[in-house]
């Protein structure tokens, strides 16, 4: 199937991507702590993953995702290869931490996803992310 250059969320270089941002009350090392711990983490990798989040580090999930870690900024940038169970090829997943002003905007961008239905998934499933970290910020 072919898809017109302006198809919401289709590019040449990187196939179907997405992405979402949003941006708390929070330090940008903060936001980087509260990404990679419990219970964010649970949200969005695995209630049991306790990994370094060090380039190469390789983690698969309960259901069956295999993350592994490709490059590291700490506090600003992370990239990783994203491969869903019975999917032959791994997406691109990116999760930058940017500081705005006395804020901090936490953003995920996916590429390289199979296609509409993938890039509909995932957006769904990152911003629910962001709405778990809004509902901590919330709570404490």
């Amino acid at each position: 199937m072919t898809y017109d250059k302006n198809t919401l969320g289709h590019t040449t270089s990187q196939g179907w991507e997405m992405g979402v941002r949003r941006t708390f009350a929070l330090t940008p090392e903060a936001a980087w702590e509260t990404l990679f711990t419990q219970p964010i983490l649970g949200i969005w990798l695995d209630k049991a993953a306790h990994i370094a989040f060090q380039k190469n580090d390789t983690y698969t999930t309960a259901s069956g995702i295999t993350i592994t870690v490709t490059s590291v900024t700490t506090v600003k940038v992370i990239r990783m290869k994203w491969q869903q169970q019975g999917q032959p090829n791994a997406s691109t997943l990116q999760i930058r931490v940017i500081p705005a002003k006395d804020k901090t905007t936490i953003s995920f961008h996916h590429e390289w996803l199979t296609g509409q239905a993938e890039r509909e998934a995932m957006k769904t499933y990152w911003t629910r992310v962001l709405d778990a970290i809004g509902q901590t910020q919330k709570n404490s």
